[in-house]
């Protein structure tokens, strides 16, 4: 099976210039430049409190547990101070494994002792470092297809406020998309090069970003068989280099959760992600001040928590009652909610969690680009939802080289299956926070086919006169 198109490719005459690298590194030089000076600032001038809240304060008592005693837990014990006999410390620490190790092992190398506000600026000057070095790897991802749509794709993620201000807090978005966008670069140069060397390193990156975030996990299953039949041709014995590299990572911890708890993930995980996202426009009854926290208004919650069958049969139960409801929301409702610019069950729509100041309250450059960012919010993830879709056009109808229908059907492929996950799960918009790169990308698609359309129609309109 070949997805080869049928038309000759058509250059933009940047790409034909012989300055064009020289200028392209330019301007690749000044948006990594411009996106490091954002996040940085954000970080020195924001003013946060010194103790996280929520997931964040989990994932440092995991990371702070584990650092100090060698357990990895994440049991309320107000911090025991650091020189506590961990044989003491063992009695009130009991594992766990109620979030995945990937955030909390970064976390981890950062502290020593007592936490304190230096080690939590040491973190988060590690979160800017990899969110600056992801958007150069987001231009590298997507620069083979079009150095201009890859010069577009670094610009919108670099001035992305979600992506600028996930960096002041410890949750798993920064560290989750540095990893998600180099495999995306790694798996960019497949269509060129399948060395064992690449392949593994793939499955190594792949490994750490579901450690961070696992849903991602199934996306090999779309991947690979992908890989095996696209324009790749890539034997299965050589794709399955991809999962080795990641079961190398991976099986560790199931192993551990396998022998301290007999399975290998903690089953309440899911049971949740489907109930805290079965609330139509994650709201109870409609109830405007539960949006969010619908699951808190329900008066079924304790029931509900702890037990799929009874979660999946009263969600069968209410489906029943407004099917049309229910359907329009897990067939529709869901992808718009995640795909959204709101924070919904957040302290702000570019904020997580409360922060006293901010470069975006006082600072033009930063209220400006946030303002513009959300003013086209809308438009690009239609049309991230349309370069979905364009892509598996018959060869026929297709503008587009064949290197580019290779990652382009990649990303497709990825984006479905985000939205599938989450149509299944919780659809909160911070989910799709990592995802802006591969979207943006995926909205700028369109624009480069219709100008590669309309070149290939003037040339042959100039070839018949």
């Amino acid at each position: 099976m070949s997805f080869r198109p049928v038309r000759r490719p058509v250059t933009t005459s940047g790409e034909k210039s012989r300055g064009a690298p020289l200028l392209t590194l330019v301007a690749l030089t000044i948006i990594v430049s411009i996106g490091f000076s954002l996040r940085y600032q954000a970080f020195s001038e924001s003013d946060l409190s010194r103790y996280p809240n929520g997931d964040a304060a989990k994932y440092l008592l995991y990371a702070y547990n584990l650092k100090n005693f060698g357990i990895y837990s994440m049991s309320d014990m107000a911090m025991l101070p650091a020189d506590t006999n961990s044989n003491a410390a063992r009695e009130v620490l009991q594992p766990d494994a109620l979030v995945s190790p990937g955030l909390p092992l970064f976390i981890s190398r950062f502290l020593g002792g007592e936490y304190t506000e230096e080690q939590r600026d040491r973190i988060l000057l590690a979160q800017v470092l990899l969110s600056s070095v992801t958007i150069l790897l987001a231009f590298l991802a997507f620069a083979p297809s079009s150095r201009l749509l890859g010069l577009g794709v670094a610009l919108l993620t670099a001035f992305s406020p979600h992506l600028v201000n996930m960096n002041l807090f410890f949750l798993t978005e920064p560290l989750f998309c540095f990893f998600l966008i180099a495999f995306v670069w790694l798996l960019s140069r497949m269509q060129k090069t399948t060395t064992w060397t690449l392949l593994l390193l793939a499955g190594l990156v792949f490994g750490m970003a579901i450690l961070t975030r696992p849903w991602i996990q199934g996306y090999l299953l779309i991947l690979l068989p992908f890989l095996v039949i696209s324009s790749t041709r890539l034997p299965l014995k050589k794709a399955a280099l991809i999962v080795i590299g990641a079961a190398i990572l991976v099986t560790p911890w199931l192993v551990r959760n396998k022998i301290t708890f007999g399975t290998t993930t903690d089953p309440t995980l899911s049971v949740n992600s489907i109930r805290h996202g079965m609330y139509p426009d994650m709201m109870f009854d409609g109830q405007p001040e539960s949006r969010g926290y619908a699951y808190q208004f329900d008066p079924m919650s304790a029931e509900l928590e702890t037990s799929a069958d009874a979660t999946l049969a009263e969600l069968k139960r209410r489906a029943a009652e407004a099917p049309g409801e229910y359907a329009y929301w897990y067939l529709i409702g869901k992808s718009k909610t995640v795909l959204s610019w709101e924070m919904i069950a957040a302290a702000d729509a570019v904020f997580v969690y409360p922060a006293n100041n901010s470069p975006y309250f006082t600072r033009p450059v930063f209220y400006l680009s946030s303002y513009y960012m959300e003013r086209v919010h809308g438009l690009l993830m239609a049309l991230a939802i349309v370069g979905v879709l364009m892509v598996w056009l018959p060869a026929r109808f297709q503008y587009l080289q064949q290197e580019t229908l290779f990652f382009a059907r990649a990303m497709s492929l990825l984006v479905l299956y985000f939205l599938l996950m989450h149509s299944i799960g919780a659809p909160y918009p911070r989910y799709s926070v990592p995802m802006r790169p591969i979207l943006y990308g995926m909205s700028l698609l369109p624009v480069l086919f219709a100008v590669r359309a309309i070149k290939y129609r003037l040339s042959a309109a100039e070839h018949r006169h």
